[in-house]
């Protein structure tokens, strides 16, 4: 018979649900057991085995040990300083409310293996502070003069895969760390949080990399202008930060001066939407945007091509997932990992772990992965980039 566990606090079992964006019913649901039983846990009128315990721990993404403290632990508020108000909180999946944890152990991680300095050279969200009234075209332009990429570096780049990777490791270098997951709410194509030392961007990794690339650059105006957010798609409508992190991001990866080049085309249909697009590796709705700024196009193109190309995404999302057949699924969980850490974040964790500065279990708690699984992550680093350090 299975033993109950004693000195669970109930105040912290129902906090980590609301925390965790869940609803009685839904926790209930997922498993498998009523709505009163759920409420008899949180109200301490019914205490849970181990198992039952392990079980919450995991759903809210929280270790065990924290369901017996007396009281919930002080947690960021994601609202400071932000876009993200507290109403918008509330509302995010909670598989987004756990990513938004993640990104905060992240800067403390990012913290204590430097000591609290960001070791970059230069600090792009230092240096190019904005303001919601500067012009986002011109902020555009000094931040690709900042990382010191030609548009026909750009255009030179040989797949979308390829720029999204160069352009993460470019900003990277000027002191702002990218990470990736694969979002459970399709709804956003990812998120930042600003730091004074360590602002992080995460992004949907779900998504394709043109889109990726774009979620990077409007999370980077965000930085740029001190506030968190969340991007969720590219349509320039919204409140004003919105619309200016889109502005800045279309008009970086595609520069007005660059831009009216090429445009000697005598009708801007989708194929000549295609084909600027897979000129700047970029998106089809970055190039429609650009075109609407130029005058070429108007918002009811803008409109009709957004519905039209919606329409046929999902239609061929539906005709994919009929004609998959069963098999086995995933990839490499090492290279996933890996992707989603970031080669930067992983080689610092590394090197401080050579250097005697964490221990192997300090290592893995940075890297967010079992001991046992350390050998693996490191051979992904020491594929991509070969190091002097020592081998665990």
């Amino acid at each position: 018979m299975a033993e109950y566990v004693q000195g669970i606090n109930p105040t912290i079992v129902k906090w980590a649900r609301e925390r965790s964006g869940y609803t009685l019913e839904e926790v209930a649901t997922d498993l498998n057991k009523d709505v009163e039983t759920i409420s008899h846990w949180e109200s301490g009128e019914q205490t849970l085995t181990y198992v039952q315990l392990e079980t919450l721990a995991d759903k809210y993404k929280r270790p065990v040990a924290l369901f017996f403290f007396p009281e919930p632990p002080q947690e960021p508020n994601f609202a400071d300083k932000s876009a993200l108000r507290s109403s918008e909180i509330e509302q995010l999946d909670p598989g987004i409310r756990i990513l938004l944890r993640q990104a905060y152990a992240r800067q403390l991680s990012l913290m204590e293996l430097n000591m609290g300095v960001n070791p970059a050279d230069t600090k792009i969200f230092r240096d190019l502070q904005a303001q919601l009234d500067s012009s986002p075209t011109e902020l555009a332009q000094q931040a690709r003069a900042y990382l010191d990429i030609s548009v026909e570096t750009q255009a030179s780049w040989r797949s979308a895969g390829e720029a999204l990777e160069n352009w993460r490791e470019s900003v990277e270098e000027r002191g702002i760390f990218i990470f990736k997951d694969a979002f459970r709410d399709d709804s956003v194509d990812g998120f930042c949080l600003v730091d004074e030392q360590f602002p992080v961007i995460y992004l949907n990794n779900s998504r394709p990399p043109v889109r990726q690339i774009f979620s990077l650059f409007h999370e980077l105006g965000h930085l740029l202008l001190g506030k968190n957010g969340i991007t969720r798609g590219i349509n320039p409508v919204g409140d004003q930060i919105e619309v200016f992190c889109n502005q800045f991001a279309a008009n970086f990866l595609v520069p007005s001066s660059h831009l009216e080049t090429r445009l000697s085309y005598s009708v801007y249909n989708d194929t000549v939407i295609e084909e600027l697009a897979s000129y700047y590796r970029v998106s089809r709705p970055v190039i429609l945007l650009r075109l609407v700024n130029q005058g070429i196009l108007t918002q009811a193109d803008s409109r009709q091509k957004t519905t039209q190309w919606t329409e046929e995404y999902e239609a061929r999302l539906e005709q994919e997932a009929g004609s998959k057949s069963p098999g086995p699924g995933g990839g490499n969980y090492y290279n996933t990992h890996a992707v989603y850490l970031g080669y930067k974040f992983m080689e610092l964790a590394f090197s401080k772990y050579y250097q005697g500065r964490c221990s192997m279990e300090e290592l893995a708690e940075h890297l967010n992965v079992k001991v046992k699984n350390l050998h693996g992550l490191e051979d992904c680093l020491l594929r991509k980039k070969p190091a002097n350090g020592l081998r665990i």
